[in-house]
């Protein structure tokens, strides 16, 4: 008994130096490759977006300054970081970030009005936020002036709004207080006027901006004005930016990836098997149908100019992919025939296939050249320690954008995939789109941030603070 015994107590101890020599490698080797900085920070950027739009904004600035540490030349994370500062009651620094910002905008970048225009209105936002509107006025004005002529009218709306409600609330120190009443502004008829004409604009750029309409509204029953925004005419299909059903959406995709830009056009679709798991609850069935529905719609939409390719993601790591057809090497009609006997198929190697990608397309520089990345999920393969971020400025240097189309929700959960979309479409000077799966509207993510700059005018009702006399004049209370 005491051999058995003893024998036991060895063979526990031996297993147990191997666990403990075992856990020591691993840890070892996952110390000895930490996420490359790229993924990190994109990582840290997607996280602070999130509590940034939660309201978490001391959080959020946390993910955003790390993020821009790690990468301070690049745009998207040094406009978070301004505003999320400008949020927090810094514009001081706010403008400093926001200012190199602007700087860092290359003078031949295709998006360049855009990009400038919202590093101007988040300076705008930052003044706000600290309720100095007087200086954040002529902000606000510069970027509206730039996005008039840019195609993107949900984000003139929003800027219209942040407009007429620094008018409204840009009334100094005049904050006033009675016995019997809270913390208020005087505000002049004049103001009131001159704010309620940026609502309307803000509502006729964007007739879903429910804030603008809610703050157009409100005005326009406190001025007592009978004017109207005029009626839409019912002979003419009036053109939303985000269509709500899904029978429109290959269009929207078209027009904000900008597909028929490109003289290559290569679809790169996710037939993993999650894509089965998930419905995309408005169209009645899973994803996967969904993406073969999509892409049948957009072909006959593409320009017979372009040369198409295709390739799919699936198997495992190191399996040949079900389709592999270079751009121009496969007819429109054999693409249909194939999308439409797709089957499902194993997990999801996208970086395995983003590598082999480049061998889909010419070698003429001439071309401009893009991947259409349909997707639901983040990498499941490593390719000899290389990252996705990493491979991304490869593809820019060969010339090839990838635009994706997710079908994820912007959700914590899918962080890993964010991060890698978000590094693949900034470092190709791509763009991004996301299915909101429950109201079954397509979605730019890199906008997102933008959204949080809206918010309702506060209460308010007619004054008498300075005695009847006193005309045109209202209060407006204000938070203490």
């Amino acid at each position: 008994m005491k051999k058995t015994t003893r024998f036991c107590s060895l063979v526990l101890l031996l297993f147990s130096m191997i666990a403990s020599n075992h856990w020591g490698t691993l840890l070892k080797n996952v110390d000895a490759h930490p996420p490359p900085p790229d993924k990190q920070a994109y990582r840290l950027h997607y996280q602070g977006s999130l509590l940034y739009a939660e309201g978490k904004y001391r959080q959020a600035s946390g993910h955003f300054e790390r993020a821009y540490q790690l990468f301070p030349e690049n745009f998207s994370f040094a406009l978070a970081h301004g505003l999320c500062l400008g949020r927090m009651g810094e514009p001081g620094t706010a403008k400093n970030v926001l200012e190199k910002a602007r700087r860092l905008v290359a003078s031949n970048d295709q998006e360049r009005q855009q990009k400038l225009a919202l590093a101007t209105f988040f300076l705008g936002m930052s003044y706000s936020y600290a309720d100095r509107y007087g200086e954040a006025l002529p902000f606000i004005r510069d970027a509206i002036a730039m996005q008039q002529n840019i195609a993107q009218k949900s984000l003139l709306s929003i800027f219209y709004n942040a407009l007429g409600k620094a008018i409204l609330l840009n009334q100094g120190r005049n904050a006033h207080r009675r016995n019997y009443q809270a913390l208020h502004y005087h505000v002049h008829r004049r103001d009131m006027e001159k704010a309620f004409a940026a609502f309307e604009s803000a509502v006729k750029a964007d007739p879903e901006n429910t804030i603008a309409l809610y703050n157009y509204r409100l005005l326009a029953d406190t001025l007592k004005v009978t004017s109207i925004l005029p009626e839409a005419d019912s002979t003419q299909p009036q053109r939303k930016e985000y269509k709500p059903t899904f029978i429109n959406m290959h269009s929207t995709i078209i027009s904000d990836l900008k597909l028929n830009n490109y003289d290559e056009l290569v679809f790169l679709v996710d037939i993993s098997g999650s894509m089965v798991m998930e419905k995309v609850v408005c169209y009645g069935a899973d994803r996967f149908t969904a993406m073969k529905d999509l892409c049948l719609k957009i072909l006959p939409e593409i320009d017979t100019s372009i040369a198409l390719g295709i390739g799919t993601i699936g198997g495992v790591c190191d399996s040949p992919p079900d389709l592999w057809f270079a751009s121009g090497g496969i007819s429109r009609v054999d693409l249909r025939s194939k999308l439409r006997f797709l089957i499902p198929d194993g997990t999801t190697p996208l970086l395995t296939m983003l590598l082999r990608c480049p061998e889909l397309f010419s070698d003429d520089p001439r071309h401009s050249k893009s991947i259409f990345l349909i997707s639901d999920g983040a990498n499941t393969c490593r390719e000899g320690g290389m990252d996705i971020c990493e491979w991304a400025t490869t593809l820019a240097q060969k010339g090839i954008a990838v635009n994706v189309l997710t079908f994820l929700s912007t959700t914590s959960d899918n962080t890993d995939a964010f991060a890698e979309y978000l590094c693949l479409a900034e470092n190709t000077k791509a763009n991004i789109i996301y299915l909101d799966n429950y109201r079954c509207r397509l979605e730019p993510f890199a906008f997102d941030i933008v959204k949080t700059c809206q918010s309702k005018i506060p209460a308010m009702e007619k004054s008498t603070c300075l005695g009847p006399s006193v005309k045109g004049l209202w209060n407006v209370w204000v938070a203490e």
